[in-house]
């Protein structure tokens, strides 16, 4: 079957990001610091089973109690057109047959493809698309059923390191696979890539990081607390690149303990959006930026940080006193060694937020407090 080859490209990771850019191969190469590759990917194409890992009886009781709430809710996505198949997993969120997913499960649907849901009782559904966000790698799908089980959402902001989690979907097409791990980190800046989005410049997911084994076909079903409760949409794996792909481009191998999920209050509010308007609103800081350079560092700033190529004229940044040229280093209390880390920060923000901006200019600190507004449409 053809598969469809969207990525995510992973910044932030201790590791210099080699190439951003888009369409092609099945991932982008980060380089680590040994000098080997990894390759990010999206967890939507069913090529690899889950491989899971030994927990203590204590913790198998937990994950097993997380597992039977959360499971009636998770369902496989199958998605078919002229040109492409692929399998991926979503969740119900609402009794009436919403359901939250990635785009990159079912934007193959806007083509005239067609869209399959099986329930974990095995029913399965046409379903219809109701809302994309391309930026998020987010989207809504609807059934035609009601009386359906609706997972919660829990608070990913109160997530901490080391925290057990449960990730659900159908790796491989296997149908309420579990598997289980820890948060490995979180705000991890990871760019989407998808060819198909417009506005590539903001197309960067806030990211959690967890070793739970996520493999393809995982791609847009829950990450959940040890309350079953959804934190997470799992959306991402790292893999070790090398070698060629009979699908071209990269190959792509399984789970090495490196996943990515959207954080899940963020995919919460994107959803009520797709929802009730059928799109989602994001915040901007009205620039255009790039990741510091040692040119820049020597004769502008010091450290790393994103320096400000151009800006919106009247823009929130222009409107705070940034000017082009200088070189944003900390938002709010987050660190921006790069300009993914910067649109991520933004993007962790609501529109209409008063968030502190420190930045360089002429090698001298400075704060100031920026609103951030509306992004408009991309034409």
């Amino acid at each position: 079957m053809a598969l469809r080859r969207r990525r995510l490209v992973a910044a932030g990771l201790a590791l210099a990001l080699v190439s951003a850019g888009v369409g092609g191969a099945v991932g982008a190469l980060v380089a680590g610091d040994d000098g080997g590759s990894t390759v990010v990917t999206t967890a939507g194409l069913e090529r690899n089973s889950s491989t899971e890992g030994g927990t203590s009886p204590a913790a198998s009781d937990t994950v097993s109690a997380a597992a039977k709430k959360i499971l009636p809710s998770v369902v496989t996505i199958s998605e078919e057109s002229s040109s492409e198949s692929g399998t991926g997993s979503g969740t119900i969120i609402r009794a009436d047959g919403h359901i939250l997913t990635n785009n990159h499960v079912v934007s193959g649907a806007a083509d005239g493809g067609t869209l399959t849901v099986t329930l974990q009782d095995g029913r399965t559904f046409s379903a219809q698309v109701v809302g994309t966000d391309p930026s998020s790698d987010l989207a809504i799908i609807k059934i035609n059923a009601s009386g359906l089980t609706a997972a919660t959402f829990g608070n990913s902001d109160s997530l901490n390191i080391g925290e057990l989690v449960v990730a659900v979907g159908s790796p491989l097409g296997l149908n309420g696979t579990v598997t289980s791990g820890i948060v490995s980190a979180v705000h991890r800046p990871v760019r989407t890539g998808d060819s198909t989005v417009r506005d590539q410049q903001n197309t960067v997911l806030d990211a959690i990081q967890t070793d739970a084994p996520i493999n393809p076909g995982n791609s847009g079903g829950p990450l959940v607390n040890s309350r079953g409760e959804i934190i997470g949409v799992n959306s991402a794996i790292a893999t070790v690149g090398g070698g060629s792909s009979p699908f071209g481009g990269t190959q792509q191998s399984g789970n090495i303990g490196v996943g990515f999920a959207i954080p899940g209050n963020y995919a919460e509010s994107v959803a009520t959006q797709l929802i009730t308007a059928g799109r989602a609103q994001h915040p901007y800081l009205g620039v255009a930026a790039s990741t510091a350079d040692e040119n820049t560092r020597s004769t502008a700033a010091s450290g790393t940080g994103a320096q400000i190529r151009t800006m919106v004229s009247g823009g929130p940044a222009e409107s705070a006193g940034l000017r082009v040229g200088d070189v944003i280093t900390k938002l709010g209390d987050r660190a921006i060694p790069d300009v993914d880390s910067l649109i991520a920060a933004v993007r962790s923000h609501g529109i209409g937020d008063d968030v502190e901006v420190t930045y360089t200019r002429d090698g001298k600190s400075t704060t100031t407090t920026a609103k951030l507004a509306l992004q408009p449409p991309t034409s």
